[in-house]
């Protein structure tokens, strides 16, 4: 594993390749069936990995679980119309991760409906993950390692976090966040590449959220 820190400080909020947390479930499936697992072992894995994490939130970062599908049967019911509806939002950061970042949007508000201080309030989750890159937009100087950034695309995508149902339709965008990460730990070589910027944030979830 290494580690840079970059010869000056960067803008924060930047993060590192994003990835759909999804393709962790698959590829472990897979490779229980080559190293020849019994089946029982099989069924007792997939029966794991579709039981809810959590019941009931006890961190915000505990309803980063509806990105990978699993719902926590313990929050609040959405019912559309009766808005704020509460949501915390997440982002993947890295390819191979399991886990995503919280995305801090309009923070330190009172009473916002978004990533609220309350976890047990939370009706809805987004998860924002990487489905393409383009051309490189940005350079992120390092101690001894200038990398560049490329232009993405994320999915953003709102599910209920009762059911792990999906509420609307995914949106793509292109990220605009092109600031670099003030630390980052990486394994082999660090690739980058644009986030959604705050204000794109709003404008995909402002209206599921206010309804």
């Amino acid at each position: 594993m290494s580690e840079h820190s970059p010869s000056k400080v960067p803008s924060p909020g930047q993060n590192e390749q994003l990835s759909p947390a999804k393709q962790t479930f698959g590829c472990l499936v897979v490779l229980l069936v080559v190293v020849g697992i019994p089946a029982a072992g099989i069924y007792a894995f997939v029966q794991w990995s579709n039981k809810p994490l959590h019941q009931v939130a006890e961190d915000l970062r505990d309803y980063g679980t509806l990105c990978s599908g699993r719902e926590i049967p313990g929050a609040p019911a959405y019912t559309p119309g009766s808005g704020p509806h509460p949501i915390a939002v997440f982002e993947s950061v890295r390819e191979g991760d399991e886990g995503l970042s919280d995305v801090w949007i309009r923070s330190g508000e009172t009473g916002d409906p978004f990533n609220p201080e309350n976890p047990g309030v939370v009706e809805l989750v987004a998860c924002a993950e990487r489905t393409d890159a383009g051309e490189v937009v940005a350079t992120c100087d390092f101690t001894g390692e200038s990398v560049g950034m490329r232009s993405a695309t994320a999915e953003i995508t709102v599910y209920e976090a009762r059911t792990a149902n999906q509420v609307g339709e995914s949106v793509k965008v292109v990220g605009e966040d092109t600031s670099c990460p003030g630390f980052v730990t990486f394994k082999g070589a660090l690739k980058l590449y644009s986030i959604p910027s705050e204000s794109q944030f709003l404008g995909v979830l402002e209206s599921v959220v206010n309804d």
